[in-house]
């Protein structure tokens, strides 16, 4: 990668800082693909700042890193993209275990997601189930201890419906809460 001079030390001492940044976050990956990363993200820094817009240095330095992003964030996915392809490639199990690492974080991310989705489903069934066997769906009591939530055949005596039709509106919600959830932790996911 061929380094990037600006007439204001200011700027070069940014630029040199963001890309001794860059530098740590894909040091764990083959020279060939920190050198194709390097470049990429020194070409876009370049064109950034010789468009030919006039003004200060390092305010157009600044706009430029700002648009790209902390590289600490904005290539995490990337780094470990690229570890599993090398990992895949080489079968080295160095390789294999970093790239398990830099992606257990996604992966246990996605499951929770998948999780919660089903329960989400689970929730809508549920109150399409009070519509068609009313008596065997809701919130259950015996004997002043919780007994079910949801749908169960077994309906001993002293069984006590607490919610009656309100179950609908209660399913209803909690859907909506872990929608809300499910879109916040998705969120958090793609910022990483």
């Amino acid at each position: 990668m061929k380094r990037i001079i600006f007439t204001n030390p200011t700027a070069q001492k940014m630029y040199d800082d963001y890309f001794a940044r860059v530098t740590r976050c894909v040091n764990i990956l083959s020279a060939t693909d920190q050198q194709e990363l390097l470049m990429e993200l020194n070409s876009h820094v370049y064109e950034a700042t010789h468009r030919g817009i006039t003004g200060n240095e390092v305010d157009i330095l600044v706009d430029a890193l700002d648009k790209l992003g902390a590289p600490e964030m904005v290539l995490q996915p990337t780094v470990a993209y690229k570890k599993v392809q090398q990992a895949g490639r080489s079968f080295n199990p160095k390789h294999i275990l970093q790239a398990l690492y830099l992606n257990i974080a996604n992966g246990a991310g996605f499951f929770v997601i998948g999780i919660i989705y089903l329960l989400i489903l689970a929730f809508g069934s549920l109150a399409i189930i009070k519509l068609i066997a009313p008596t065997h769906t809701g919130l259950f009591l015996q004997n002043g201890h919780w007994f079910a939530f949801g749908y169960t055949s077994n309906l001993p005596n002293g069984l006590i419906e607490l919610l009656g039709n309100w179950f609908i509106a209660v399913v209803i919600v909690l859907m909506g809460v872990f929608y809300f959830l499910n879109t916040l932790l998705f969120r958090l996911l793609k910022k990483r």
